[in-house]
Formats: structure tokens, C-alpha cells, sequence
């Protein structure tokens, strides 16, 4: 199920700017630690006794690029943070979504959307709701590098703080891409 809808214009620009950082392809414990405490935000805001999963996602010319991931204390669809790769394919989940809409996305039930049934990534994983906002390049404020998503196993009504933590999250990430 192709989601990410045909060529990406901004696939080389993005690239270059990915590259001139060292933010292609490499894993942060930074952004790592960004990403666990965006669960833990989101954890706070839906009421839920345990952290969702939460990733910065890069958008490369390839696929997607998880430089920041925070698997679900309890897993996701039993898998754990060993077993969740750091690349998926661009017609795999919702984020190239967002990098394309350059716009936040919530989806408080995935399975309500017929855009979204069968997805791969929501099947395999388990994954009910999303939450991700784009990730603007500070040097140019018309290119998306990529974004930042809460993927949850139930359903949630993440609401207006959903939105506002997960932009306020979005500009912390283009701050840090800023001092690189």
C-alpha cells in the first residue's frame, strides 16, 4: 500500500541537508532521549500507566530513518527496542505523511480511516494511534527533514496537548538540528 504518494521534489535537498549534519543515517542519544521523553509527555497527557513508542524519523531519499527511537515499556506488538529497526520503508507507517502534508497528523484510531486499513506497520506492530509533526530544516523553513511521531497500541484521543506538545516537541528537534 503506497501511502507516501508518488515522487518526493525534495528527496535531494533533504538528503544534503541530512548529510551536512551527520543526521543521514546515524542513531543519536540525543535524539534518543528526546524521543523517550516525548513518550513520557504523551504518556502524561493520555492518562495511561506506561510510555508509548515515540521516534524522530528522518526522511531520506531511500526510506525512513529512525535517529531517535523509544520503544513502549511494555513493547511494541511484543517487540522490543532490539527487535524494532531503525529503517522502514517509505510506504511502511504514517510519517512521510506528515513530511509531505509539512503539517501535524493525529490519528486517535488508525483502523477508522479506509486510507490506513491493512496498513503493514499497524498490523505487524499493533499500532492503533499515531501522533507526528514535521521537522523543519532551520536553514531553510520550506524544507521537512523529517518528523517526530507517539505511536501508541490503544486507541487515544490525543486532543489540542496532544498537538501542542508534539509541535513544541517538532521545534525543540529543529533547534537541536540547528546546532549541528
Amino acid at each position: 500500500m503506497a501511502i507516501d504518494n508518488g515522487p518526493d521534489p525534495d528527496a535531494a535537498r533533504r538528503d544534503a541537508a541530512l548529510r551536512a549534519r551527520g543526521l543521514h543515517e546515524a542513531a543519536d542519544a540525543e535524539l534518543d532521549a528526546i524521543a523517550a521523553k516525548v513518550a513520557q509527555q504523551a504518556a502524561a497527557i493520555a492518562g495511561i500507566p506506561y510510555l508509548p513508542s515515540a521516534m524522530v524519523n528522518w526522511r531520506t531519499a531511500e526510506g525512513q530513518f529512525f535517529a531517535g527511537l523509544h520503544v513502549a515499556t511494555s513493547g511494541l506488538g511484543g517487540a522490543t527496542a532490539d527487535d524494532i529497526p531503525r529503517y522502514m520503508d517509505l510506504e511502511d507507517g504514517w510519517c512521510p505523511k506528515v513530511v509531505r502534508r509539512k503539517l501535524a497528523y493525529p490519528l486517535d484510531d488508525v483502523r477508522d480511516s479506509s486510507r490506513w486499513a491493512g496498513n503493514p506497520v499497524a498490523n505487524a506492530l499493533g499500532v492503533r494511534a499515531y501522533l507526528g509533526a514535521p521537522v523543519f530544516d532551520p536553514d531553510d523553513p520550506s524544507l521537512v527533514l523529517g518528523s517526530v511521531c507517539v505511536v501508541d497500541t490503544e486507541e487515544r484521543l490525543w486532543g489540542p496537548e496532544g498537538l501542542a506538545l508534539i509541535k513544541g516537541v517538532s521545534l525543540e528537534i529543529t533547534a537541536y538540528v540547528n546546532r549541528r
